[in-house]
């Protein structure tokens, strides 16, 4: 038997009206999310207002450090009104990256430079009173503001031995060095050594001339141009004061080409220096020769000296290493790994006596004298005050009485090894050799302290190894070792070694003076190191505070 169906009811058979079910529904989301919007935008239009009024609180706290909570609260309350109750905490804010952002700022201190304030306020509630059963949410906000804290900063210089000038031989230097024929004379020299340059405005006026974007230091010191565009565009910012000196000079390095870096230490973060402002002047005769020395393919000179009473003749070349790719000769810096160097520096010099050995003959001598780079670097700058601490330590240097290769005198790569040199060699029946050498050395770092006085006044210091030598000469002569073989005249060897002895032993002055002064015309001295802070600062007092999170 067949069972009969049953039937849904009507009511759930009935598919009318289905969109308007779901319209109604929709349309209720609707209104929801509308009044949540509602909602949602007055807290965030709260929140964008007490976060303004927290950055404006943190910057008045951070002008008047300390004051900070009477300024934060008079500028909160300026902006949200008499009921704010800002929160103030003073601190050290330190930039370091190597931190996470809420890292970086640390309540207290002895010296605070950064106030974060905190605000709270209350955001209304229009419909979302109804679900919460409140009129109003409470907004927080927080901003930090710190007065930025440039690390102190020196700018200093090493080699410089201007009260030894002599035109002439600066002349036969630099035309050596470039290649040109250079005509100024000693009061020329006298009137560069005396007009003080400031170096930024120079690397400035530079920037001008290669179209390099004003302040772009790093761009700046990454170029290379044309040394005696250089020059002329420092004749520029001498104003004439130079007299016309420095338009020669120019002339005589255009071709060669100057890396601007090596001049103002791109290695060691001057461009950061820079960028600062640090006000630092050197002497324009610093700035020509270094740029001519720097900028010179050609590192040997032959000098022509005059001959000093008890000699004959002489004759003398000079050899200028290449400045290490790390070691400007001046830097600006603001960390311990700031450092400078001189340049190698080889001077060799051929003598013959005036006298003659036993009336035999004149005797000749070789004499070379070799300097490392002397070194300088920044260790402290005490603040308040500025006093500044460098670090130096005169280069090892290197006497001897001998023969060398005088073709590879400019090849700083491989070392010289001086031979047993003729003293004396006559018919083959009287011959004298002799060798002698000398070391003077530092081995660590001094600590020399410039006083503001001593920046101030640009007052060079002069570093002497402890090992120094009162004579070189002398000491090189007091130990030669003598190769003597005579012949049938008779001379006997004690004979022929005190002769030696007695004809140079008087020379040895001559000599050190001969030696000195070629050194003191190339900046360096034997076993010395000369050293100037040509400026300092601790910071920026002036600085105004910015947001920094």
């Amino acid at each position: 038997m067949r069972r009969p169906r049953l039937s849904k009811p009507r009511l759930w058979r009935e598919e009318r009206g289905g969109v308007a079910v779901m319209g109604a529904v929709a349309g209720g989301l609707i209104c929801g999310l509308a009044a949540l919007s509602v909602d949602l935008g007055s807290i965030a239009l709260e929140a964008r207002r007490v976060q303004g009024a927290a950055d404006l609180a943190a910057l008045s706290a951070a002008m008047d450090l300390p004051r900070a909570g009477a300024a934060a609260q008079a500028t909160a309350r300026d902006n949200l009104g008499r009921q704010v109750q800002p929160e103030t905490i003073t601190g050290v804010y330190t930039p370091d990256r190597d931190r996470k952002p809420q890292e970086r700022f640390t309540p207290g201190g002895l010296r605070p430079n950064a106030a974060r304030v905190r605000l709270d306020s209350e955001a209304k509630l229009y419909f979302g009173r109804w679900i919460l059963g409140r009129e109003t949410v409470t907004v927080s906000r927080s901003a930090t503001a710190a007065i930025p804290q440039a690390p102190p900063m020196a700018a200093f210089s090493i080699g410089s031995r201007l009260a030894s000038l002599d035109g002439g031989l600066l002349n036969q230097l630099l035309g050596g060095l470039t290649g040109s024929k250079v005509s100024l004379n000693l009061m020329d020299y006298r009137r560069l050594a005396d007009v003080d340059i400031d170096l930024l405005s120079y690397l400035d006026a530079l920037a001008v001339d290669l179209g390099v974007k004003a302040g772009d230091y790093d761009a700046l010191l990454r170029h290379e141009m044309d040394a005696g565009r250089a020059l002329r565009v420092l004749e520029t910012v001498a104003g004439g004061a130079d007299g016309g000196a420095l338009g020669a000079l120019g002339r005589a390095g255009t071709g060669l080409k100057l890396k601007l870096g090596d001049l103002a230490g791109v290695e060691a973060d001057a461009a950061r220096g820079l960028a600062r402002g640090l006000e630092t002047r050197v002497s324009a005769l610093d700035l020509a020769t270094t740029t001519l020395e720097i900028a010179s393919q050609r590192r040997q000179a032959a000098l022509s000296l005059d001959v000093p009473t008890g000699l004959s003749d002489i004759k003398a070349s000079v050899a200028i290493g290449e400045r290490p790719h790390r070691s400007p000769w001046i830097t600006l810096g603001d960390d311990g790994d700031a450092t400078v160097r001189t340049a190698q520096t080889r001077v060799y010099i051929r003598v013959r006596t005036a006298r003659a050995l036993a009336g035999l003959a004149q005797l000749e001598a070789p004499l070379l004298v070799e300097l490392a780079a002397s070194e300088a670097r920044l260790e402290a700058i005490r603040c308040p005050g500025g006093a500044v601490d460098l670090g130096v330590r005169p280069g090892l240097a290197t006497a001897a009485i001998g023969a060398i290769d005088e073709s590879r005198l400019d090849d700083f790569k491989t070392p010289l090894k001086p031979q047993k040199a003729t003293l004396l060699s006559l018919l083959n029946l009287v011959t004298v050799k002799a060798r002698s050498e000398l070391q003077v050395a530092d081995t660590g770092f001094r600590t020399v302290r410039f006083s503001e006085a001593d920046i101030a006044a640009a007052r060079t210091r002069t570093v002497s190894t402890r090992e120094g030598v009162a004579s070189l000469a002398g000491s090189l002569i007091a130990g030669m070792e003598l190769d003597v073989k005579a012949g049938p005249l008779g001379l006997g060897l004690g004979d022929v070694a005190g002769a030696v002895g007695a004809l140079l032993r008087p020379l040895a002055p001559v000599l050190d003076g001969v030696v000195n002064g070629l050194l003191d015309l190339l900046g360096v001295g034997l076993g010395e190191a000369d050293v100037t802070v040509h400026g300092a600062r601790c910071g920026d007092d002036a600085a105004r505070p910015t947001l920094v999170g």
